[in-house]
């Protein structure tokens, strides 16, 4: 079987050539389908030009785009009419009177007010050699199309149908990357906002680890962490870190009359007062049942005991309620200052407050030691 290319003069050889090279470099399939219509009815010297193509899942043929009319898509059953015969054989129908030939639907011709008189219609074949639709010219503007209008488009409807299956390779192909990295993206704030409220939990778990559960102030243990960490730093720097070490009096009586949930009522607004009063730099901390301790930074012994004496008054002026019971209740404090020869024996300052809270206790409570 000859090339159809070689019965193409070479005028038309040559636009066609050209025709070729525009319909391959196109990747936008929308902007393809047009370029081909357009280009086909050019080098056709067609009045008009259609592309139909095949939707295999429902077993249709349809017009993606209709020059010079105003159905925007028409299906129909593969097998009918002009377009329908051709996709279903895959062989070029070329009609000089299309009103005479039976295969001819002149629905098409009712609804637009088009008046149909020549056909050519030519499959449109995948890499594959498989029909995916035809393209078909009508009403040539010089007489009837003839044998060289049929191997030109041939010839054209091969470069078309190569050039639809790359842009839809290539639609494809964009699609599942968009989706790809929409889903990354997802992915990617899904994970962002995991390790958010991952960081927000690790951050809750490190603070309850060091929270007194009941008073909400810091714990024992973490209290000497930073004893410890604040001693070895004015040891170093300078200048010096006070220790205040706070007992509520006579705290077993406020159980034994009110009840334990009574003393915790107290406990926890001791606590609270006391924090709600200190600077940013200062660190209140639950020493044990109703001992607290409370480390001044940057307090020397003067300051330390000011310091002391306002938390006393502040406690014996509060009144904490439970269950419609007002309690009052006072402290004693021992206040001990850190001073070079202790070097960073921490335990030593806090022997020291312990001492002077001792000394508050046996001379009547409610007072502070230094």
């Amino acid at each position: 079987m000859s090339d159809p290319v070689l019965n193409i003069n070479p005028e038309r050889l040559s636009s066609l050539i050209k025709i070729g090279l525009r319909l391959t470099a196109e990747r936008d399939l929308d902007r393809l389908l047009g370029t081909i219509i357009e280009e086909t009815t050019s080098i056709m010297d067609a009045d008009r030009s259609s592309l139909f193509l095949i939707d295999a899942e429902h077993g249709e043929m349809w017009a993606k785009i209709a020059q010079g009319v105003g159905v925007i898509e028409i299906r129909f059953p593969v097998g009918v009419g002009i377009a329908g015969t051709v996709g279903r054989t895959g062989t070029i129908i070329n009609i000089p009177d299309a009103y005479a030939d039976r295969r001819f639907n002149p629905e098409f011709d009712r609804k637009t007010g088009y008046r149909t008189k020549s056909i050519l219609c030519a499959p449109l074949r995948n890499t594959q050699g498989e029909v995916i639709g035809a393209i078909q010219v009508l009403n040539k503007r010089t007489g009837a199309f003839g044998s060289e209008d049929e191997s030109l488009l041939a010839a054209l409807s091969s470069h078309a149908a190569v050039a639809i299956e790359n842009a839809d390779l290539y639609r494809r192909l964009s699609a599942m990357n968009l989706s790809l990295e929409r889903k990354v993206e997802e992915r990617t704030a899904e994970l962002s906002a995991a390790n958010e409220r991952l960081s927000a939990l690790n951050g809750e778990l490190k603070e309850m680890s060091i929270t007194d559960a009941l008073t909400k102030v810091y714990n024992r243990r973490h209290f000497t962490e930073r004893l410890r960490h604040e001693i070895k730093r004015v040891d170093r720097y300078g200048p010096t870190v006070s220790l205040l070490m706070i007992d509520i009096d006579l705290f077993k009586k406020v159980n034994d009359t009110w009840g334990h949930q009574a003393g915790d009522a107290v406990l926890s607004g001791v606590a609270g007062l006391i924090k709600s009063r200190l600077r940013e730099t200062d660190l209140i901390a639950r020493y044990g049942g109703e001992e607290f301790c409370l480390l001044a930074t940057g307090t020397d012994r003067a300051g330390a005991q000011v310091l002391a004496e306002r938390v006393r008054t502040l406690v014996q002026n509060a009144v904490f309620e439970h269950g419609g019971q007002a309690i009052a209740v006072t402290v004693s404090i021992g206040v001990s200052t850190w001073e070079p020869s202790l070097r960073d024996d921490q335990e030593e300052l806090v022997r020291r407050a312990d001492a002077a809270l001792y000394r508050a206790k046996e001379q009547g409570r409610n007072r502070v030691c230094v």
